[in-house]
């Protein structure tokens, strides 16, 4: 009787310790509710539906959370599944049953594209599938291809399934999840991908723009916007999936450095935008200096992203973003008061882009519904920044435009001045030269080229309107002996008074040169009759012979001999005219001479 009394016991013991072991595990579960799935509803949302524990030793298996009493902790609101930078991984567990009498196809997606890794176990009753996504993971190990972690999941009529879900991540862990129809998934996946698209061909399309614009006119400003939209792009780029699912899926953990990386170089580009756009050199020294200081801070959060761990840089960027938003937004609010062109829709555009980053991470805290507008805040927030921003160095740009071209203008019409002012100096230069060239530079009159090229327009004028032009030809008698006593400084003297004396005696349209030597000519024009020329002649020989003074008190005097040729018709000859009275004067002159031969006692006059 012993020996069977010795089987009974252990039995009964052991069956008692697995009901308590079953009573425990399903105490441990009683407080998560089943997600009752059907036909007629296309998203459903697992938050509600969801347990998390931490897996702080790095132990828990799939088959630990289901045999062992585990502490889940029922996420009650939408933020219990926020948890930040946590360093130990957490599993996720819900629990489905399909209430329709047929098969369901659903898609589990987590909505947070910057997880790591997260790995899925499918927990059937007889089987279990695991499946592996998340940004760290190849695109090929992936269960689907996609930039968020998502999976399929397939449910026969009336099947119950537990999701486990372990997600490990060195950024912050926010744990949403939604269960979709594949239908509303591709649809909304197709409507994500065209604005992500258009999304990021404007963020290309902008900084490219500005980059060549930076090439074309020099300007700083608009080189400081291009590397921050660039670096912003590649940040963004990363951080929602897209970068890792197209072009870096190879970089595995690594691929979280571009996101690190970007978003610190982009704070240190926007403070050199900032300091270019608004001219805090100028208007704002203070801030100028300040933003100066904290790009050296940006420049060493570049260092950090690059060396520290992975967590640590990713919290030195979020400390380094935020900090660079709130300064610069209170750089563009000082400046605005201090009316600086621009300041305004600087505000403007960095005020949309913290309320875009403020409307996601509300809706990250469940306090904002899920919708387009919250789910992708930061990119539309950043969008109409950007594009504020563009509209300012466009305007920007139109400005310099309009001051260049002004400039340009101010040079031309400053060149033209300078070309008219030049112009009328070398015209006043050249008449200076032609009259110099056409004038004795003792006397004043015309020389023998002056004479010459006056003659051939009288003439011209003469023979058209038929009216008559007169030559007169002066020789100064007596002028040797001055010379020869007083000196050619004298003589120089005697030859100027003349001159004037001819050119006083001589009409307003008559031309006087000095023909050489002594000798002189009056041209006139339209002369009159013979009298005229007597009474000429005479007004011209009392003039000349009259005595002239000189600086040492002395007086002397200087006769002339005229002789005179007339154009009245014909071929004009100015030579001819020259010839005749060149003839008519020596007669003059001989006649003189033979007068005073004729006078008892009259001195012979020196030959020239």
């Amino acid at each position: 009787m012993k020996p069977a009394v010795r089987f009974r016991l252990p039995s009964r013991l052991l069956a008692g310790v697995l009901l308590g072991l079953c009573w425990l595990t399903q105490a441990a579960l009683a407080d998560v509710p089943t997600l009752a799935l059907s036909e007629a509803q296309d998203r459903y949302a697992l938050d509600p539906y969801t347990a998390l524990v931490a897996d702080t030793q790095g132990d828990l298996t799939p088959d630990a959370l289901l045999t062992e009493p585990i502490d889940f902790r029922l996420a009650q609101q939408r933020s219990d599944l926020h948890l930040g930078y946590t360093q130990a991984p957490v599993w996720l567990r819900s629990e489905l049953h399909n209430a329709s009498d047929a098969a369901q196809q659903w898609i589990v997606q987590f909505e947070y594209p910057f997880l790591d890794y997260v790995t899925l176990h499918i927990v059937r009753d007889q089987t279990s599938e695991v499946l592996k996504s998340g940004s760290a993971v190849p695109v090929g190990q992936r269960a689907m291809a996609h930039r968020q972690a998502v999976f399929p999941l397939t449910l026969t009529a009336g099947e119950e399934v537990t999701l486990l879900a372990r997600v490990e991540s060195h950024g912050s862990k926010m744990l949403s999840a939604n269960l979709l129809s594949p239908e509303r998934f591709y649809t909304s996946n197709d409507r994500q991908n065209f604005w992500l698209a258009t999304y990021f061909g404007m963020l290309l399309a902008l900084g490219s723009y500005n980059l060549l614009l930076y090439f074309g006119l020099r300007e700083r400003v608009f080189l400081h916007y291009a590397l921050f939209v660039f670096s912003f792009t590649l940040a963004i780029l990363t951080f929602n999936g897209t970068g890792t699912l197209i072009f870096w899926s190879a970089l595995g953990e690594h691929s979280g450095r571009l996101v690190t990386l970007g978003f610190t170089l982009a704070s240190a580009m926007a403070t050199l935008f900032a300091q270019s756009f608004l001219d805090t050199a100028t208007y704002s020294p203070r801030w100028h200096r300040l933003l100066g200081a904290f790009r050296l801070w940006c420049w060493l959060a570049v260092a950090m992203a690059l060396l520290l761990p992975m967590q640590a840089a990713l919290q030195i960027m979020d400390v380094t973003g935020f900090s660079a938003a709130l300064l610069l937004l209170s750089c563009a609010i000082s400046s605005s008061l201090r009316k600086v062109p621009g300041a305004r829709l600087f505000v403007l555009a960095w005020s949309i882009f913290l309320l875009g980053a403020s409307v996601f991470a509300l809706r990250n805290l469940g306090i904002l519904p899920s919708n387009f507008i919250t789910l992708h805040g930061i990119q539309i927030g950043s969008a109409l920044e950007m594009l504020l921003l563009s509209f300012a160095l466009a305007a920007r740009f139109n400005k310099l435009k309009r001051q260049k071209e002004q400039a340009q203008a101010e040079m031309l019409a400053s060149l033209k001045r300078h070309e008219a002012a030049l112009e009328q100096k070398v015209a006043e230069r050249t008449a200076e030269l032609e009259a110099m060239a056409a004038s004795d530079m003792l006397t004043g009159l015309l020389n023998r080229n002056g004479l010459a090229q006056c003659a051939a327009s009288a003439l011209e004028r003469s023979r058209r309107m038929q009216q008559p032009l007169a030559l007169l030809m002066l020789d100064l008698d007596d002028f040797k002996p001055i010379n020869d006593r007083f000196g050619h400084a004298v003589g120089d003297l005697v030859l100027q008074r003349v001159a004037r004396r001819i050119a006083i005696q001589a009409r307003a349209g008559d031309h006087c040169a000095r023909f050489g030597g002594d000798e002189f000519i009056v041209l006139a024009e339209n002369c009159g009759d013979e009298a005229d020329m007597a009474e000429m002649r005479q007004r011209l020989a009392e003039a000349i012979t009259a005595p002239i003074a000189l600086p040492n008190g002395s007086r002397v005097s200087v006769g002339v001999s005229i002789g005179s040729s007339c154009y009245d018709g014909g071929t004009p000859d100015f030579e001819e005219l020259l010839r005749q009275a060149d003839i008519a004067m020596y007669r003059t002159k001989r006649q003189a001479s033979d007068g005073r031969q004729e006078q008892p006692g009259a001195p012979e006059k020196p030959e020239k």
